[in-house]
């Protein structure tokens, strides 16, 4: 009687695993050394801002006139401003109306623009044509022009700037997610749910916007430096937030008549805009590479 070996498994036999697309988007994300770099210093900044109250020295608004003007020390890191304020506890401070700002315009944008662009892309015809020419009307309008407007007849404040902002703002979501719309819809499993018969806003809901939700993520971080640098222009002109709220615009616009002499009131809060500008891009420009699903390695 002979025995006859089982046959053994050969690396041809066995399944072939896929990475996930999350997997494979972190994956080329963290090749990325600017993105890297975005994404911790994004981390940073909202770590100062939410600890800000437990980690700042002094009191952000505390002025002490003997000490006005002073460089970077023991006592005071990176030095006081002209009205002997810690710069340092104002950096820290001022992190939190560019967050505030940023995140919350997008989110309006986002409500505003991607319902916009799901009726268009999907619904066409004169749907289409009434909203496109609604976004025709907003891109040729001067955006900046509009912002300061509306923050002069509202009044100046952090609520009115990002009102004013987010009035503008949802013209790049609308468009983005109308041409991807228009796509979708043409595929096989859009055909085959209006062949099931399901409702339009299920159908909008869970098989249309999963599929442009990557690329959504990607256009919040692109769109935070626009708004940081609008953020400190209108800070910068009075018209953003309010005195002694910290914001860097405004400490730059404070350090106007004294950089000459004091750089470091000057240097610092334009250092940290540049820095967060850069950061926030380098983020953005990283999402797009780890979310293109035409990249498999």
């Amino acid at each position: 009687m002979t025995s006859t070996a089982l046959p053994t498994a050969t690396p041809a036999d066995k399944p072939v695993r896929y990475a996930s697309f999350w997997a494979g988007a972190w994956r080329r994300f963290r090749r990325n050394r600017l993105a890297i770099f975005g994404l911790v210093f994004v981390v940073f900044i909202i770590a100062i801002a939410v600890l800000a109250p437990v980690l700042t020295p002094y009191p952000y608004d505390k002025i002490n006139p003997i000490q006005a003007l002073m460089p970077p020390s023991i006592e005071h890191p990176l030095g006081t401003d002209n009205l002997g304020r810690d710069l340092l506890s104002r950096i820290m401070f001022g992190a939190r109306p560019m967050l505030i700002v940023g995140i919350s315009v997008n989110i309006l944008a986002l409500l505003v623009g991607v319902p916009l662009g799901l009726i268009a892309g999907y619904a066409g015809g004169v749907v289409d044509w009434i909203v496109s020419r609604f976004i025709d009307m907003f891109s040729a309008l001067p955006w900046y022009l509009i912002v300061l407007f509306l923050v002069m007849v509202l009044s100046p404040s952090i609520q009115n700037m990002i009102v004013a902002l987010a009035v503008t703002s949802w013209v790049g979501s609308a468009r983005l997610v109308r041409g991807m719309t228009f796509s979708i819809r043409e595929q096989d499993f859009i055909e085959a749910t209006q062949a099931l018969g399901l409702p339009t806003p299920r159908v909008l809901a869970l098989h249309v916007l999963p599929q442009i939700a990557p690329l959504l993520l990607w256009s919040f971080a692109a769109s935070i430096p626009g708004i940081v640098f609008a953020e400190a222009g209108l800070s910068f002109l009075g018209m953003g937030v309010r005195p002694p709220t910290p914001s860097w615009g405004q400490m730059l616009q404070e350090a106007a008549g004294y950089w000459q002499y004091w750089p470091h009131i000057f240097l610092v809060p334009g250092l940290m805009i540049a820095l967060t500008v850069l950061a926030f891009q380098g983020l953005a420009d990283g999402l797009r590479e780890a979310l293109d699903v035409n990249v498999n390695v």
